[in-house]
């Protein structure tokens, strides 16, 4: 019979450094293995360190997440950066902030031809990313803002980062594909709770990063809306750590 590992419960975990070591320890024992054949754009079938420990359906929540910036995997001067283009007016792809971690982001640069009216609209040769999440998202803030402050109880406000109108082109390691669904946020008790889903999480490269960024778009919202920040919720239909860095999990 097959084993399975699946989160059968939401955990409640009172912080971000209490979330990501107790997270870091449940893979590190309680995982199983997987290993995919493609990984973004890339065919990854015949290299046995891009095998994965891997919990499907993992559900959390973190009470404060005011220590976002201790969490250690997390870089805060790559966040900060890159927060900022994901909620510009302006269209950015590439922009600066991937320039921070040119180790993790310039194998994904594409050389595109040709008019691009988001990336080079003179029709310039560039290279750029499949997708940012300033193209994805931005666009939408304004909506969503004005959805919460007009009707602050609305289930409505949803913030979709996947596509299927492009994304389904991508599949089979074709294109990059967002590794986010969806920000919901949700007024309750006075406070915005942002509950933020995933298809898929690094724990090692972007899962601290992928924490940093939702909590810090709920609080950019709060902002807007003139609110505290409430509950922190996410899940993440496949968590995994690759095998290059299964050394890390001896942390936790």
């Amino acid at each position: 019979m097959r084993e399975y590992v699946l989160s059968t419960k939401m955990r409640i975990y009172r912080n971000c450094v209490e979330a990501i070591t107790d997270i870091g320890r449940e893979l590190k024992k309680c995982a199983t293995t997987v290993h995919t054949s493609t990984y973004q754009n890339k065919v990854i079938k015949d290299d046995p360190n891009m095998t994965t420990k891997e919990i499907q359906a993992f559900e959390f929540m973190i009470v404060d997440t005011s220590d976002k910036d201790e969490m250690p995997g997390c870089t805060p001067e790559w966040c900060k950066a890159e927060f900022k283009e994901r909620v510009s007016e302006s269209s950015v792809n590439p922009g600066e902030a991937y320039k921070l971690r040119p180790e993790v982001w310039n194998e994904f640069l594409v050389h595109k031809v040709g008019i691009y009216p988001s990336v080079n609209p003179n029709g310039d040769e560039k290279d750029v990313f499949d997708y940012t999440y300033n193209e994805r998202i931005s666009y939408q803030l304004k909506y969503i803002i004005d959805e919460l402050r007009i009707n602050p109880e609305t289930r409505q406000a949803i913030i979709e980062v996947h596509n299927n109108q492009y994304d389904l082109q991508g599949l089979g390691g074709r294109k990059r594909i967002p590794c986010s669904l969806l920000y919901q946020f949700m007024i309750r008790d006075g406070a915005l709770d942002v509950i933020y889903i995933m298809r898929s999480s690094d724990f090692a490269t972007h899962f601290q990063n992928d924490i940093w960024q939702a909590d810090e778009l709920r609080r950019y919202i709060a902002s807007m809306i003139g609110i505290p920040v409430g509950k922190f919720f996410m899940f993440v239909s496949s968590l995994h750590c690759y095998k290059r860095d299964w050394e890390k999990l001896s942390n936790y």
